[in-house]
C-alpha cells in the first residue's frame, strides 16, 4: 500500500492580522504549514505562531515568485499547498490527500471562490462569487515557481507548468481579497499595475511572444482591479487587435476586462469582451453565465434569458471549473417574471430548490411573486435551506421579512426555527404582530419566549408600547411579568401623553390600569 502522501501548506504574508488566523486555523489538517513574512509591521507573526512553528522572517523585493520559492525552501512535504492570507480552505482533506498524485499527475488545480467578485444579481442575493481554477498544488521536489506577478508553478526540468494538471478533489479557496473594499484599502492594483509594466518591458525586450502576451494580460486585468478602466480596456483592445498566440490568455483577459467595461458603462465593449471569452473557452457555458448577470443588470431579461437556454444544466471544464444553471436562478426567475412567464418562474425556482440553491432573497421573492407562490417554494424547501431563509428573515427585521416569516409559519406550523426567528425579532415589531406572534409562541409551548412580554420588560422600548404589551399579555394570558413591565412602563410615561395612554389601555384591558397604577 503507498504511504500516505505529506502536505506542507506554504503562505508569503505581510501584515494580514485581519484575516490570517482564520486562514490558518482551516489548515490544522496539513502535515506542516510554512508561513513565509515579507516584513510585516502588525500582529500577523504573532498570530501564525498560534498556529505553526514554521514561522520565517523573510524580505520582500517586489517578486511574487522570488518569494514563494523562499517560502518553499522551508518546507519538506511531499506536495505543496500553496495558500494567500486571505484564503480559507473549505471541505474535505481528506478527499484531497487522496487525490493527489492520480493518473500519474505531478501538480493539480484548485478552484477559488472569489467573494463578491462578480456583477450584482436580482432579487437581492447581492454580487456573485467567481470561481475560477489555479495552479496551486504541486510536487515539492520537481517544482519552482516563476514570474513576478501573477506567479505559477513551473517544472524545474523544463521551466513550464506541468501538463496536464488534473482539478484536485475535495477542497475549494475560499479569497475574499478581490472584494472592492479589500482592494482599495490594501492597494494591490497599485502594486501590480508596476509589477505588470515592469514584467511586459521585460518580455518584450527577451523577444518572447507567449510571455509577453501573458504579461500583458496581467497589466490590463492590473488595471482593472485599480479601476483604470479605461486604460484596461485600451490595453485590452491592443491586445485583441494583435491576434491572441494562447487562447486561455484570451479567457483570463476576458474573464477581467469586461468588467472595466461595465464599470464604464460601455455595453458595447462589455458584449465585445463577453464575445471573444465565449469564443475562445473550450466550454462557452462559463461566459453565456456571466452574459445572462451583465445582461439582468442592463434589464435585459429577454436576452438574459436567451443566454441562459443555452446553458446545460451542468458543465465542467477541464480546470475543474463548474457552472450549473440551477446557479444562476435569480436572473431567470426574475427574467421570466419580467416576460410574463410566471409558470416558468416558477418552476425554474423548485428546480434550483431542488439542487439546493436558494432562489433569491426573501425580499427579492416578495417583490417578484405572490404569497402563494412564495408559499409553494417555501414547502418544497429542504431543512438546510429553510433554517437559511429563517436566519436571513431575523437578520433582516424589516416588516417585509416578518411577513415572509409568517408565511413560513404558516407552512410549517410550530417550527421551532421559525419561532426562535419571531422571538428574536420582537423588539421590531408592531403590537399586533406580537400579540399574533404571542398565540403561536404560547401554543407551542414557548411563554418565556412571548414577544409581548419581551416587548413589556424592554426598557428601550417606547412606554406606551411597553406598556401596552404588558397589559394585553396580563389580561390575555395571566403572565404577572407582562404586569411588571406595565407597571415599570407607567413609571416612564410622559406626563403630557398619560392621559391618552390610560385610555388606550382601558380599552386593551378594562379594569386592569387602576390596578397596575
Amino acid at each position: 500500500m503507498p504511504a500516505r502522501p505529506t502536505v506542507s501548506a506554504v503562505l508569503i504574508v505581510k501584515d494580514e492580522e485581519a484575516v490570517l488566523d482564520d486562514c490558518l486555523a482551516a489548515l490544522s489538517w496539513a502535515d506542516e504549514v510554512v508561513v513565509y513574512d515579507t516584513g510585516s509591521t502588525d500582529r500577523t507573526r504573532e498570530i501564525a505562531r498560534r498556529h505553526t512553528d514554521l514561522v520565517v522572517d523573510g524580505y520582500w523585493d517586489d517578486d511574487f515568485g522570488a518569494a514563494r520559492d523562499r517560502a518553499l525552501a522551508h518546507a519538506t512535504g511531499d506536495w505543496v499547498l500553496s495558500v494567500d492570507a486571505d484564503e480559507v480552505v473549505a471541505g474535505d482533506p481528506e478527499a484531497f490527500r487522496a487525490s493527489l498524485g492520480r493518473d500519474g499527475g505531478v501538480a493539480h488545480t484548485v478552484l477559488i471562490r472569489n467573494l463578491g467578485a462578480g456583477p450584482a444579481l436580482p432579487l437581492g442575493l447581492g454580487a456573485a462569487d467567481t470561481v475560477l481554477a489555479g495552479s496551486r498544488v504541486f510536487r515539492r521536489d520537481l517544482h519552482a515557481w516563476a514570474g513576478r506577478l501573477h506567479e505559477q508553478p513551473v517544472l524545474r526540468a523544463t521551466g513550464r507548468p506541468a501538463h496536464p494538471q488534473r482539478p484536485a478533489a475535495g477542497i475549494e479557496l475560499v479569497h475574499s481579497g478581490y472584494r472592492p473594499d479589500v482592494v482599495a484599502e490594501k492597494g494591490k492594483g497599485r502594486r501590480n499595475v508596476e509589477l505588470a509594466r515592469e514584467q511586459v518591458a521585460a518580455a518584450r525586450a527577451a523577444g518572447d511572444p507567449v510571455a509577453l502576451e501573458l504579461h500583458r494580460v496581467d497589466l490590463a486585468r492590473s488595471l482593472q482591479m485599480v479601476g483604470d478602466h479605461a486604460a484596461a480596456l485600451a490595453e485590452a483592445d491592443a491586445l485583441a487587435a494583435d491576434g491572441f498566440v494562447a487562447p486561455r490568455h484570451a479567457v483570463l483577459l476576458a474573464r477581467s476586462v469586461y468588467l472595466a467595461a461595465v464599470a464604464l458603462g460601455d455595453a458595447a465593449a462589455a458584449n465585445r469582451w463577453l464575445d471573444v471569452w465565449e469564443e475562445s473557452d473550450d466550454n462557452p457555458a462559463f461566459a453565456l453565465a456571466t452574459r445572462a448577470q451583465v445582461l439582468a443588470e442592463r434589464g435585459d431579461a429577454a436576452g438574459a434569458l436567451a443566454a441562459i437556454d443555452r446553458i446545460p444544466t451542468t458543465t465542467v471544464n477541464a480546470y475543474g471549473e463548474r457552472v450549473d444553471r440551477a446557479g444562476l436562478v435569480t436572473t431567470e426567475l426574475w427574467a421570466h417574471v419580467v416576460t410574463g412567464d410566471r409558470r416558468r418562474a416558477v418552476l425554474a425556482a423548485l428546480a434550483a430548490i431542488e439542487h439546493g440553491v436558494a432562489p433569491g432573497a426573501t425580499a427579492g421573492l416578495q417583490r417578484l411573486l405572490t404569497e402563494d407562490e412564495c408559499r409553494r417554494l417555501l414547502a418544497a424547501m429542504p431543512d438546510a435551506m429553510w433554517r437559511q431563509y429563517v436566519t436571513w428573515c431575523a437578520m433582516d427585521a424589516t416588516a417585509a421579512a416578518r411577513t415572509f416569516l409568517g408565511w413560513m409559519r404558516d407552512v410549517r406550523p410550530g417550527d421551532p426555527a421559525v419561532l426562535a426567528g419571531a422571538a428574536h425579532l420582537a423588539p421590531t415589531m408592531a403590537l399586533e404582530e406580537a400579540a399574533e406572534w404571542s398565540a403561536h409562541l404560547r401554543g407551542a409551548g414557548q411563554a418565556e419566549a412571548c414577544p409581548l412580554v419581551l416587548i413589556a420588560r424592554d426598557p428601550h422600548a417606547h412606554p406606551r408600547q411597553r406598556a401596552v404589551a404588558g397589559a394585553l399579555a396580563y389580561s390575555a394570558y395571566g403572565d404577572e411579568r407582562g404586569l411588571a413591565g406595565l407597571e415599570d412602563a407607567l413609571a416612564h410615561v410622559d406626563p403630557a401623553d398619560e392621559a391618552e395612554v390610560l385610555a388606550e389601555l382601558q380599552i386593551v384591558a378594562p379594569g386592569l390600569v387602576g390596578a397596575a397604577v
